[in-house]
């Protein structure tokens, strides 16, 4: 590959002519890359990228069009690259039916090959990077895609380029790839031991930001972590204040509360739970949305694609590929099925989490309607007020439609059911849970053939029924404003 293009950028000065096959249109100008799919040259016009199954090219600097690997570079946090990315080259190439060989001289690359002739089709090479550091290698051409801990900020959007095309969170340039736990852990000194999601959005986003008074105790909160885990934890939270400065060393910081996705063995776990002003149970733990399952993003450099990393991006959105996440013990989109009235404490979790002024026949209704169906763990969300869905519900429709075109539903009734969150009315809230169930059903419809469409696609609105979180944070109100699938 080096030599390949080398050769190019040796010849940077020589111009080149791109003639359409059809000869009815020609360009000239200086070549800058080919990358065995596409031409980019300096013309009188700008920078121009050709198809080159749509050209001809006629100059000495014009490059041969014999095979070339084409090369895949990942930026991304290097323990995920060997936990998650790594294996999920290797799912990809079996799935594909090529073969792969793992270098040994540069750990992180794996070639692909053709098993018929041995051609080398593709390289990925993966590089070990901060979030930061890995967008920032999709955003200056130094990577394809950028496996992150966090989703891109505005400032990173804002650096986009102007020859590129669409945003860093276009669903067509991200994707949540899997979920991980993120932890929470105290100094041993600290007596808090369980907390609840609006305790710790007060300590981390408001001031004084202070630990839940305990045994007449009650310190100052201090955020700590990698860079990358407590920007993770504070976009989950919709927080965005930075974290407060930790007190020089020597003096004892008691109230630290440090983010980890792995066991911290010299300090004290801090479980976080779901209901409002209720203390933790362990069942908690297993209940519907877990609160701290931060989201992995793979987020790829706006241009085109090229072949095999178009097809490698498709891929980790089948079934296979998160089935695959799953085995690798990471949280993934496959499918789990929950009743209503089953050992998950949805219910209970429910009716623990429904603010003292919503409608007792919301709730009645809700286990009225949804008696004999199963919820699927798949879920869309919305924007604040707006029938916008997010990102990650963007890429959730692109897997849903698979497991239709895969027959994952054939047989069974299926309803696009819809809550809210208790902000408005209970009446106006219905309409829109209704509004929103109804938007993600027509929008699979246009995803699906006829032959793929089903007279048993329901809709129904809940508004404020069957609530997962509470709704006196941001992030419990984006957890009941969603849109689930029902089956029976």
């Amino acid at each position: 590959m080096a030599c390949f293009f080398g050769s190019i950028g040796a010849a940077l000065a020589d111009p080149v002519e791109l003639v359409l096959r059809d000869g009815s249109f020609s360009v000239s100008g200086a070549l800058i890359s080919f990358d065995g799919e596409n031409y980019q040259i300096q013309s009188e016009y700008g920078q121009l990228t050709l198809a080159a199954d749509m050209v001809f090219c006629r100059g000495a600097a014009c490059p041969a069009l014999s095979a070339s690997p084409e090369s895949i570079a990942l930026s991304g946090d290097g323990s995920l690259n060997s936990a998650l990315l790594m294996p999920l080259i290797q799912s990809f190439a079996e799935h594909q039916g090529y073969s792969y060989q793992l270098s040994k001289e540069m750990p992180g690359q794996v070639t692909l090959f053709d098993p018929k002739n041995a051609t080398a089709l593709a390289v990925f090479a993966l590089s070990d990077r901060n979030s930061r550091d890995a967008i920032s290698d999709i955003l200056e051409g130094r990577a394809n895609l950028a496996l992150t801990l966090r989703a891109a900020t505005q400032e990173e959007q804002a650096t986009l380029n102007e020859d590129m095309f669409g945003s860093l969170d276009h669903p067509q340039n991200s994707m949540v790839l899997a979920w991980q736990d993120l932890y929470l852990y105290s100094q041993p000194s600290n007596p808090n031991r369980f907390i609840t999601m609006s305790q710790l959005v007060a300590m981390l986003g408001e001031e004084p930001g202070l630990w839940p008074l305990t045994a007449g105790i009650q310190y100052p909160a201090f955020l700590t972590g990698k860079d990358d885990q407590t920007q993770a934890l504070q976009q989950l939270l919709r927080v965005f204040e930075p974290p407060r400065p930790m007190p020089p060393k020597g003096v004892n910081t008691p109230g630290r509360l440090t983010v980890s996705t792995d066991q911290v063995a010299q300090d004290t776990l801090v479980q976080v739970s779901l209901n409002c002003d209720q203390p933790m149970a362990p069942a908690d733990i297993q209940a519907p949305a877990h609160p701290l399952q931060a989201p992995i993003y793979l987020i790829a450099a706006p241009k085109k694609m090229q072949n095999i990393t178009r097809a490698f991006w498709a891929f980790l959105l089948t079934p296979e590929a998160q089935d695959a996440v799953r085995t690798l013990g990471f949280i993934s989109r496959s499918p789990k099925k929950t009743e209503i009235h089953g050992q998950s404490g949805l219910l209970i979790n429910a009716i623990l989490n429904t603010d003292m002024d919503m409608r007792t026949e919301d709730l009645r209704l809700a286990v009225l309607n949804l008696n004999g169906y199963e919820r699927m763990s798949l879920a869309f969300r919305f924007l604040e007020g707006m029938q916008i869905m997010d990102a990650d519900s963007q890429s959730n429709l692109q897997f849903l439609k698979r497991l239709f075109v895969a027959g994952y539903f054939e047989g069974r009734d299926v309803m696009f059911v819809g809550f809210s969150d208790s902000q408005g009315s209970a009446e106006g809230n219905v309409q829109i849970s209704l509004d929103r169930a109804r938007a993600v059903r027509a929008t699979i419809a246009t995803l699906l053939d006829d032959s793929q469409l089903s007279d048993g696609f329901e809709v129904l609105g809940l508004g404020e029924g069957l609530p997962l979180a509470c709704n006196d944070t941001a992030w419990g109100q984006n957890q009941n404003r969603r849109v689930e699938i029902w089956v029976k």
